[in-house]
């Protein structure tokens, strides 16, 4: 019965385990998002008028852009110790390495946002400082480098994604994995305690209807010598009953003998007086 209660309580386990890598596979990715404001900022900054690029302070450009770099930075943070924690408890080895893997990510991811940061400065200085029909050249530089930036943005969302992935699939086999062996392992013991189980029920079932066998025997005997006890006793008293009707007849028959002769002296004076 326990082995069985413990089957149980590893497929429950398991259950849990795969539940554990589904939600932290589909924890919002707070991060992502704002990498994609980073880039729709440097995008932007090509769709801007002239006018409003003038209105534009290089140091407010680099402030604003910092602060998107380290909100990404800390919702990534705050993801990646969010999978540790639930996985930690499954993994130990398989967490640390992929807690290394995503920080190597995390810091390219960083290295280029922040090149992107200090090209889009350098950008926003060209435009404030040339020729209204000079821009375009560096309108055009703008594009192509948003359009590179995207995709080497992408790229390294991917790659955390895809790494964090790669490890919970790992991680779920493996539970998978322990769960089988554990099985196969118990099973045997499984098998073992229902014979033995079946076997003693079958003994106590057999003791008590021997148990049983024995006790009608014994009521049986009681019973008969009881029977035979008053069957005595029946006669006995019949027996002597009869000895003392005998008795009590001895003793009457004298008497009865005299009342007749009085009797019938009796009705002789009456005859004679009546004739």
């Amino acid at each position: 019965m326990k082995a069985v209660a413990l089957i149980f309580a590893l497929a429950v386990i398991a259950g849990c385990n795969a539940r554990v890598v589904r939600q932290a596979d589909a924890t919002p990715q707070n991060w992502e998002e704002t990498v994609d404001r980073f880039w729709q900022y440097v995008s932007d900054l090509n769709e801007k008028a002239d006018g409003v690029v003038q209105d534009i302070k290089v140091s407010q450009l680099s402030r604003e852009l910092d602060t998107l770099i380290s909100d990404s930075m800390a919702e990534l943070t705050v993801y990646r110790e969010s999978i540790q924690s639930k996985l930690a408890p499954y993994t130990e080895s398989s967490t640390g390495q992929m807690s290394e893997d995503l920080q190597l990510l995390t810091n390219k991811l960083q290295k280029d946002m922040l090149d992107a940061k200090e090209r889009s400065t350098e950008y926003l200085g060209e435009l404030k400082t040339m020729m209204v029909q000079n821009t375009d050249d560096v309108r055009g530089r703008i594009s192509s480098y948003s359009h590179k930036l995207k995709k080497r943005l992408n790229k390294d969302t991917d790659e955390i994604r895809n790494t964090v992935a790669t490890y919970m699939g790992e991680i779920q086999s493996r539970t998978s994995q322990n769960l089988e062996t554990v099985k196969e392992n118990v099973e045997p013991y499984v098998q073992q305690a229902s014979e033995v189980a079946g076997k003693k029920l079958s003994d106590i079932s057999t003791i008590l209807k021997s148990q049983a066998d024995t006790l009608t025997e014994q009521l049986e005997t009681q019973a008969a010598g009881i029977k035979t006890q008053l069957e005595n006793t029946a006669q006995q008293l019949r027996t002597s009953l009869d000895s003392k009707i005998d008795e009590l007849t001895e003793m009457i028959s004298p008497y009865a003998a005299q009342i007749r002769e009085q009797i019938e002296n009796i009705m002789g004076k009456v005859k004679e007086a009546s004739a």
